[in-house]
C-alpha cells in the first residue's frame, strides 16, 4: 500500500518569499481543510486501487519495476481532480468566471490528450474489475459518482475560507499557465511508469 510518508511528501505545501499558497512553480497538491487528496474515499481507502482489489494496493513500490499502475494512474488522476476542484471554487468569486475558465482552458488544452487516456484507462480499470457488462456499466456509474462526489467536498471546503481561496485564485492563472503545473512535469515517475514501452 502506498505509505501515509508518500502521501505526506506528495500532499506538502511549498510556500515561496510572501507566503503564497499556490506559487507558479509549485509541484504539490493542496491539503488540509483546504484540500484532500482524490483518490481517497472517507474511509481512507484508495478509490481506484479499490476498483483492482487489494494485490495491487500491496504492489506498489519505490523502484520503478514495482511501482503499482493504479496507484500512479490515480496519482496523476488526483492533480486533474483537485485542479477541477479549485477551478470550480474560484469560478463563484465575483469578476472572476472568466478569468479562471481561460487559464484552466490553457492547462486543459495542453492536457487534453492525457486526461482522455486517463479517462479510458480508469475505464479499463472498472472493466477488469467488473463480471459483465452490466456490472460495469453500474461499477462505472458508481465510481464516477464517488469521483464527483469528493471534488464536490473538496469545492466546499475551499469555499470555507473566502480570504485563502480569494489568495489561491489570484494566483490560479499564472500556476496552470506556467509548464511547471503540468501532470508529466509534476509526476515524472508516475507518468513515466505508465507511459513506459512495454
Amino acid at each position: 500500500m502506498v505509505s501515509q510518508q508518500h502521501v505526506n511528501n506528495r500532499a506538502r505545501l511549498f510556500l515561496n518569499g510572501n507566503g503564497s499558497t499556490m506559487p507558479p512553480f509549485a509541484v504539490e497538491p493542496m491539503v488540509g481543510n483546504v484540500m484532500k487528496m482524490w483518490v481517497f474515499a472517507k474511509a481512507g481507502a484508495w478509490l481506484l486501487l479499490a476498483l483492482t482489489g487489494p494485490a495491487h494496493a500491496a504492489a506498489a513500490a519505490s523502484a520503478a519495476e514495482g511501482r503499482s499502475y493504479t496507484a500512479d494512474l490515480a496519482t496523476m488522476y488526483n492533480e486533474y481532480q483537485r485542479l477541477l476542484a479549485v477551478r470550480d471554487a474560484c469560478m463563484t468569486l465575483p469578476g472572476k468566471r472568466d478569468e479562471i475558465y481561460g487559464a484552466y482552458k490553457d492547462w486543459y488544452n495542453r492536457h487534453e490528450r492525457i486526461i482522455d487516456d486517463f479517462d479510458n484507462r480508469f475505464a479499463a480499470l472498472v472493466k477488469r474489475a467488473s463480471k459483465d457488462q452490466g456490472d460495469y456499466q453500474k461499477n462505472y456509474g458508481k465510481y464516477q459518482a464517488e469521483v464527483l462526489q469528493l471534488r464536490e467536498e473538496s469545492k466546499k471546503a475551499l469555499l470555507a475560507d473566502k480570504a485563502k481561496l480569494t489568495q489561491q485564485c489570484n494566483e490560479f492563472p499564472a500556476y496552470v499557465r506556467h509548464p511547471k503545473s503540468d501532470i508529466p512535469a509534476m509526476f515524472p515517475v508516475e507518468f513515466k511508469t505508465i507511459y513506459r514501452p512495454r
